[in-house]
């Protein structure tokens, strides 16, 4: 059993290289051919262009999921520094989600301010799972994060998305962060 999970995670580990390599390689190849394309700089153009990369608002929200669940891991185990940081970058894409998409139309067709929305999040049920990972008070953390879950939840409503329900999870993901704070590998 420990040798399928070192291979998995080596799998993973090579995997991660290559995408990156694959990524470094590409880049390099679209900089180099905008580069020779616009000699002279066209304003619209660049813009075009740069709407064109702009990632949809979708891809912060998996991040958050993603940040978020190992937000509740980290928790779990009473791994403080870690929830700390997984905290951090679950905020971190919630601002980023409301820097590409600030007005998304609501159940009444809309804008939604989601800044305002953000900010009632961060000051109200984000702050409460801060302050119970600062305490190290696991049950504080658990209901604050369940309370988190219905904000993220009222705000999907809000947004026309009610169909993205989240939950409290159930399973690690990619299982490449070890959570136990005991873990003594790899040093």
């Amino acid at each position: 059993m420990r040798y399928v999970r070192f291979m998995r995670s080596l799998a993973l580990v090579i995997l991660g290289f290559a995408s990156g390599g694959l990524f470094v390689i590409t880049s390099q190849h679209f900089i180099a051919s905008a580069q020779r394309d616009n000699a002279a700089s066209n304003p619209d153009a660049d813009l075009q262009r740069l709407k064109s990369i702009v990632p949809p608002a979708s891809h912060p929200m998996v991040e958050v999921g993603y940040h978020a669940a190992n937000l509740w891991f980290a928790g779990q185990k009473k791994n403080w520094p870690l929830a700390n940081y997984y905290w951090g970058e679950t905020r971190n894409r919630l601002r980023w989600e409301v820097a590409l998409n600030p007005g998304p139309k609501g159940t009444d067709g809309n804008p939604v301010d989601m800044k305002s929305t953000l900010d009632g999040i961060e000051h109200g049920s984000m702050a409460k799972v801060k302050d119970a990972i600062d305490k190290k008070d696991s049950k504080a953390f658990a209901d604050e994060y369940k309370n988190l879950l219905e904000d993220c939840y009222s705000c999907h409503k809000n947004v026309n998305r009610a169909y993205l329900r989240p939950m409290v999870p159930v399973n690690v993901g990619p299982p490449i962060i070890n959570t136990d704070p005991a873990a003594t590998w790899p040093q």
